[in-house]
């Protein structure tokens, strides 16, 4: 196994994809990245604002639910 030169699909600079790097994502059943490591930290972060505006979201609409008991006959 050798170090790869992978070229990122966000930034298109290339970089090195390491034997060890490879060994890791290779024993947790990944494939090879396609970002490089500063572009993955990039996505990650908005990912979890993402996620975090969504939980804000959710919180502000249940909150605001006013539930009512209606009778039907």
């Amino acid at each position: 196994m050798k170090d790869k030169t992978i070229i990122c699909i966000q930034c298109e600079e290339s970089f090195i994809f390491s034997v060890s790097e490879q060994k890791r994502f290779d024993k947790q059943g990944f494939d090879d990245p396609k970002r490089c490591p500063n572009c993955r930290k990039k996505k990650m972060k908005a990912s979890e604002s993402n996620d975090d505006s969504k939980k804000r979201k959710s919180k502000k609409l249940h909150s605001s639910r006013n539930y009512y008991d209606l009778d039907y006959e």
